[in-house]
């Protein structure tokens, strides 16, 4: 009898077919979580610009909202009941958590792959429309003069061109990015061989080598231990990367005190779209029973709680979703009625009227602009 509803149900005939050409892995489906599901967090800079870092949720988020209206209320002589007059209503408040589990980066980093926009390669654009708008053209209008140009000598001119026209247009960055970072992983991990060995005589590195590192490169077709450690510990530094933007996004410059705390902008499928938010406080609690990689005492399993509070401010006009600015304006029920829909939409996701430093990178990936 249970044999026939699952041949039904199924289209097989006993739950043993299901493990017929099991090979004993499990195959993970792509589904390009991160990319739908993130941070996206900005610091501002001069020049009405900010600089964007990503933080992905490899893992499905636990994601609370709340929100409040403020009433006034009028107690009335004889009347069973009272009356009430609308002064406004709270920013919405989200709370998320959320774990990043080192091995699972890994396993994301070599099934689907990361992309640059979740590593330190962070972009500054503007943010109003106009100006925003105006880089655009300039580019497209350089980078023809480049492809029209013949020889490499007129290739190198009209290259340098270019490059003088947006630094004049564009401006010096606020602050230098450099892509690569801190190597905390490199650091702790020679430590700890240094310590061990000087305690053990042995030379930690080459028996790990043989021992260690050797079966799991082989399995994941990498070609040398070493550079099987070297891709560890890009992952372990891409955790530090996310931790630390998470730290920042409490602070303000301490170099210039002018400019606050980030933005933080939440997207998690259609219930939140590019939510402008500011960080009021955080957790981070190590999963101390997940483990550690032993010598540079990573924690595997980290999970991190943000409380976050709504910050609509835009340019006070009226909303307009899609926009970068009019999209953070404040939307009423009205938008709701008319559209099903109250997020900026100006992110990522959905048909975004504004040309972004994202557009410029996707549209035209052979000349990098930043």
């Amino acid at each position: 009898m249970v044999d026939s509803i699952v041949k039904q149900a199924f289209g097989i005939n006993t739950l043993a077919d299901i493990f017929k050409g099991f090979d004993g892995r499990f195959r993970k489906t792509k589904r390009a979580l991160h990319d739908r599901s993130h941070l996206a967090i900005e610091f501002p800079q001069t020049d009405n610009r900010v600089v964007r870092a990503y933080v992905p949720f490899l893992e499905n988020p636990q994601i609370e909202e709340r929100g409040a209206a403020r009433l006034n209320t009028y107690d009335l002589v004889g009347r069973a009941g009272q009356l009430f007059s609308y002064a406004g209503a709270e920013s919405r408040g989200i709370n998320i958590t959320f774990n990043i589990s080192l091995l699972h980066v890994i396993e994301t980093n070599i099934t689907e792959g990361i992309k640059p926009m979740f590593k330190r390669s962070f972009l500054p654009f503007f943010t109003d429309r106009a100006r925003s708008k105006q880089l655009f053209e300039l580019r497209s209008e350089l980078d023809e003069k480049v492809r029209t140009a013949e020889g490499i000598v007129a290739t190198q001119i009209a290259e340098k061109v270019r490059e003088l026209k947006l630094k004049n247009f564009v401006g010096n960055p606020d602050q230098k990015v450099n892509e690569v970072g801190k190597n905390h992983a490199s650091i702790h991990r020679e430590y700890y061989r240094e310590a061990v060995g000087a305690l053990t005589g042995l030379q930690l590195q080459e028996s790990e080598k043989k021992q260690l590192l050797a079966p799991l490169a082989q399995s994941l077709g990498i070609p040398s231990a070493s550079q099987a450690f070297q891709e560890l510990d890009e992952n372990i530094n891409l955790v530090y990367c996310w931790i630390n933007l998470i730290r920042g996004s409490v602070m303000n410059n301490a170099k210039s005190s002018l400019y606050g705390p980030p933005i933080v902008r939440v997207t998690h499928g259609p219930m939140f779209n590019n939510v402008p938010c500011l960080l009021q406080d955080y957790s981070i609690r190590i999963e101390d029973d997940a483990g550690y990689d032993v010598q540079t005492l990573t924690p595997k399993r980290v999970n991190i709680s943000l409380n976050l509070v709504e910050a609509r401010t835009g340019t006070f006009g009226e909303y307009d979703e899609g926009f970068i600015a009019d999209g953070d304006n404040l939307a009423g029920w009205e938008s709701i009625i008319e559209n099903n829909n109250a997020d900026p939409y100006n992110g990522l996701i959905g048909q975004s009227r504004e040309f972004t430093a994202q557009d410029l990178v996707v549209n035209q990936p052979a000349f990098s602009l930043f």
